[in-house]
């Protein structure tokens, strides 16, 4: 009597989950959690646990305690690595933004930027919980904290930057019925359909995005409140009369060039301080050659005028007992090096102050030596060259090593000025490459 099959035989069972592919799932979900910041949580959800039954039935999913340790464990590696690796970077430079949150509780990031191998690497080091006031003096030491609490070298760190970070947009904002009519009259005349931007007084750049969308919206906006619906009776004082939109037209011609140069100077991938003397001598030429008629918009940009001159006074002067750090990177920068936007005495200035620096790095690596050449010549009676080197040495006979070291010296440091003047006569790199591939190339 033969027994019957039984029917799991002809099933397909589901292939067994290795100690080593636990392990790699393992991994993943815990970098899932961190990389898209998601709460511990999510590893007990149902929805979760079928997904990953789904993707491998025989792997035991760990409990939420287990990757909370192993989270511990991570954040302890990482904050080891990134230990060394401030130690072995030269300077540092870190930056700082305090925020709040939407249930209203004050954070603090502290980001830091070095350079690896000629290129930027930024790494957010803490994001903080604050209880205390911003005060300028509890920043200070909020950032002491996390540069104790990551072992950086004071003298490393070699800059810290702190960003302390209307009635018409707000109607639109506050009203359903204006913004849903809003969309339709966008529709309807073919005006992209961007939402209106509410300015942040603390944000001043914020204002240029306002008034420039709302000049983008203008024709939309005016329709909409001409709509019974929206606007009730007695209060049309929300539209805009013609003379305030041509107001808010010239107005964002004079800050478009501070919103540009916001933006290109929040850049982390790519050098700034170098460009800063370039970008504020472009908002100057800028602000110059605007031609506006609103009386309100040219009392606006002559007073911008006078703050851009004064708060950047000490830009464009350069004293060799206290050099210009940043005249110095622009001028090591490889698209800003005829420094057009210097007079000649102060470029010229700067230009001697780098051949000087270049000098006292020589002379701080010592010289480098060079191997002296022998030659031999077949025994017997003394070559040509041999007698020749003998009245040489007749004729020198009052000259000293010491005077040889010296013409070796002044040959030395003639080469390095020389090098240094090639470099300033060179064409200069165009605006959109960057100088650290340059120097990468050229080292």
């Amino acid at each position: 009597k033969t027994s019957q099959p039984v029917l799991d035989r002809f099933l397909l069972k589901a292939p067994a989950c290795t100690p080593a592919q636990a392990a790699v799932l393992t991994d993943r979900i815990l970098n899932m959690l961190v990389t898209d910041m998601r709460p511990l949580s999510m590893v007990e959800d149902a929805g979760f646990k079928a997904m990953i039954a789904a993707f491998q039935p025989n792997y035991a999913l760990p409990s939420r305690t287990f990757f909370t340790k192993r989270l511990k464990e991570k954040y302890e590696d990482i904050k080891n690595k990134m230990k060394k690796a401030l130690q072995e970077t030269d300077t540092i430079a870190l930056t700082t933004d305090i925020w709040t949150s939407v249930a209203t509780e004050a954070y603090m990031g502290v980001t830091c930027h070095y350079l690896e191998n000629w290129k930027i690497m930024s790494h957010c080091l803490t994001t903080m919980p604050l209880e205390e006031r911003h005060t300028a003096a509890n920043i200070a030491d909020w950032i002491e904290e996390v540069i104790a609490k990551f072992s950086i070298p004071p003298e490393k760190i070699k800059a810290v930057v702190h960003d302390n970070a209307r009635t018409l947009v707000e109607h639109f904002k506050k009203s359903e019925l204006a913004s849903t009519k809003l969309k339709v009259k966008q529709r309807h005349m073919g005006t992209k359909e961007n939402m209106l931007l509410q300015d942040v007084c603390t944000h001043w750049n914020s204002t240029y995005a306002m008034l420039s969308r709302l000049q983008e919206q203008r024709w939309p906006v005016t329709a909409t409140l001409s709509d019974p619906e929206v606007t009730q009776r007695g209060k049309h004082y929300l539209d805009l009369k013609s003379d305030q939109w041509s107001l808010i037209e010239e107005l964002n011609q004079v800050l478009e060039p501070f919103h540009s140069a916001t933006v290109f100077m929040s850049g982390e991938q790519y050098v700034t301080l170098s460009a800063l003397p370039h970008v504020v001598d472009k908002i100057k030429k800028s602000l110059q050659s605007q031609n506006l008629e609103s009386p309100p918009v040219v009392s606006f940009q002559t007073h911008a005028k006078e703050q851009v001159t004064t708060r950047w006074k000490d830009l464009g002067e350069f004293k060799p007992e206290s050099p210009n750090i940043t005249l110095l990177a622009a001028s090591l920068d490889p698209r800003f090096r005829k420094l057009k936007f210097l007079p000649a005495d102060q470029a010229f200035g700067v230009k001697n102050a780098l051949q000087t620096m270049a000098l006292a790095v020589k002379q701080q690596l010592g010289p480098t030596g060079c191997g002296n050449e022998a030659s031999s010549t077949a025994e017997g009676a003394p070559s040509t060259a041999h007698k020749d080197k003998m009245t040489t040495s007749f004729l020198d006979s009052d000259s000293t090593s010491s005077d040889e070291e010296q013409d070796e010296e002044q040959l030395s440091n003639e080469a390095i000025q020389n090098e240094v003047l090639a470099y300033f006569g060179e064409q200069s790199l165009p605006k959109k490459d960057g100088p650290l591939i340059w120097w990468k190339a050229n080292e």
